[in-house]
């Protein structure tokens, strides 16, 4: 994984740790420094300066574009990077804002809004935006995992009735519901691991490739 999404999906990990959805964001400059960043938020009490908590649009790229300031800045060339496809919410955001282009890891068939909002005005064509889809294979398979273990874990009792995409993703819920998986995922959040450990141990049960340095 590149540094950028180390740093997304430890974001992403540090809201499924607290029992927000598992979705973090930043925010990359023309030179690719980082300018934001924000994880979701939805469920928890915080007090970051500038971003919301507690809220249902406590989202983790409402968090990351609104370190942007309003004036005297084109964010033209400007990346907003997500491990989740944003949602109608997100996607107004990015476009308000004015990023250049967003690059997403994994394509959410619910809320996903990247691939399905279509929206015609004088403004969005002046402004425009560049959407780049998955190509990281280890984002992709563990962000659509924790997403779905969120839902099916989190809301006692209800299991695959909880996933949104359990028709459209079955093979997301049966992973979810291997005992194997469950428990490496209980032991990384016991043990408070970073990112890497959860994606080393889960790595054999994914069938993934070992990770790049």
């Amino acid at each position: 994984m590149e540094s950028v999404w180390r740093l997304v999906m430890a974001l992403a990990w540090d809201a499924y740790r607290a029992g927000s959805l598992p979705v973090g964001a930043v925010v990359l400059d023309g030179d690719g420094v980082m300018v934001g960043r924000g994880r979701s938020t939805r469920h928890e009490d915080l007090a970051v300066p500038g971003q919301l908590s507690n809220s249902r649009i406590a989202h983790a790229e409402i968090n990351a574009l609104a370190q942007l300031p309003c004036r005297g800045v084109s964010f033209g060339d400007h990346t907003l990077v997500t491990n989740v496809e944003p949602c109608c919410l997100c996607m107004g955001a990015a476009l308000q804002t004015g990023v250049g282009t967003l690059h997403y890891g994994w394509r959410d068939p619910y809320a996903g809004a990247a691939t399905s909002m279509t929206v015609r005005n004088p403004q969005v064509s002046r402004r425009g935006l560049t959407v780049v889809e998955p190509a990281d294979e280890t984002v992709e398979a563990v962000t659509g995992l924790l997403a779905t273990c969120h839902y099916f874990y989190r809301r006692p009792g209800r299991g695959a009735a909880g996933v949104a995409w359990r028709d459209e993703r079955p093979d997301l819920v049966t992973t979810a519901a291997r005992p194997s998986v469950a428990a490496a995922i209980d032991r990384a959040v016991a043990r408070e691991a970073d990112i890497d450990t959860l994606i080393d141990e889960l790595r054999p049960l994914l069938g993934l490739a070992s990770m790049d340095s």
